[in-house]
């Protein structure tokens, strides 16, 4: 390598070209790394703030039991026994209009540009009659967002990764 560095001969325009084309490999690996960066955040950032809608949709249900000192969605039945009252909410319609999701995909230019499925979302609900501050009522969702990579010409697999975010209610007093 040394030798064709140092040789005089004129044929530097070969060596230019493949430094060049490096350079431009380079900078694709590094833009399409950046792409999926900013998807995977766009999309965590939208599924955050539809769990938080549902969390603070639940403020009616939390606030019952809030005056009676617990922070947790509970009502009394009709035999006097306490079960817990929460909402799931609506989280994949609130995602699919922030996202502008058509069936769990979003296309950009006729083109797939990510693809969401398997949400999953769990209310936990806060403990009845508890003295620990730690336990809040919280709501938690996942979902798995897979994304075809445009480079490597479809002979890499597509990134599929699983998000999870949390929201939580917790009194200020």
């Amino acid at each position: 390598m040394r030798r064709i560095i140092k040789d005089k001969q004129g044929s530097a325009a070969i060596f230019a070209i493949v430094i060049i084309l490096c350079l431009i490999l380079l900078f694709t690996v590094a833009s399409e790394y950046l792409r999926l960066q900013i998807i995977a955040s766009g999309v965590r950032d939208a599924l955050q703030s539809s769990v938080i809608a549902v969390a603070t949709e639940n403020y009616d249900e939390v606030y019952n039991g809030l005056r009676e000192g617990y922070s947790g969605g509970y009502q009394l039945d009709e035999t006097d026994r306490w079960e817990e009252r929460v909402d799931l909410g609506a989280v994949l319609m609130k995602l699919s209009d922030k996202l502008g999701l058509i069936g769990g995909n979003n296309y950009s230019s006729g083109y797939l540009e990510y693809s969401l499925y398997d949400l999953d979302i769990q209310i936990n609900n806060a403990p009845f009659a508890t003295s620990d501050n730690n336990n809040r009522f919280e709501a938690e969702a996942w979902v798995t967002l897979l994304v075809p990579l445009s480079f490597g010409w479809d002979h890499l697999p597509p990134m599929e990764i699983r998000l999870k975010v949390n929201a939580g209610y917790s009194p200020k007093f």
